[in-house]
């Protein structure tokens, strides 16, 4: 993912200037273990990269079954290239989507574990 989008999507989603202000574009960036402006909109970011990712998905006129089974009917070596890319496409953006759902979790779980022990 491009760090200039998650940056983007960060400051979109701060409701503080000052915040924003008081980290660089290089932490803004970075799709590390810490949420720079704070759990809630860590993962209201990851959440609007989920969203944006189904919605692409959903401009494809076929859905990843459908396009393997062309494949398995037979076609041109050109549709099959061009199915085998679309596929790949498909697959890449179901796997950031299934990444960031991931790391939803994973900081929803260390917020809840931060709660309890306070």
């Amino acid at each position: 993912m491009d760090g200039r989008f998650l940056a983007a999507l960060r400051v979109l989603h701060a409701n503080d200037a000052e915040i924003v202000l008081q980290h660089d574009l290089g932490t803004l960036q970075s799709l590390s273990d810490e949420a720079p402006f704070g759990i809630a909109i860590e993962v209201a970011t990851l959440r609007t990269i989920i969203g944006l990712c189904a919605i692409v998905l959903q401009h494809f006129p076929t859905k990843i079954m459908e396009d393997e089974s062309l494949l398995k009917q037979g076609v041109s070596s050109s549709s099959e290239l061009a199915i085998q890319f679309r596929i790949q496409k498909k697959s890449l953006i179901v796997n950031v989507m299934m990444e960031m759902s991931k790391r939803v979790k994973l900081i929803q779980s260390k917020e809840s574990a931060t709660s309890a022990q306070i």
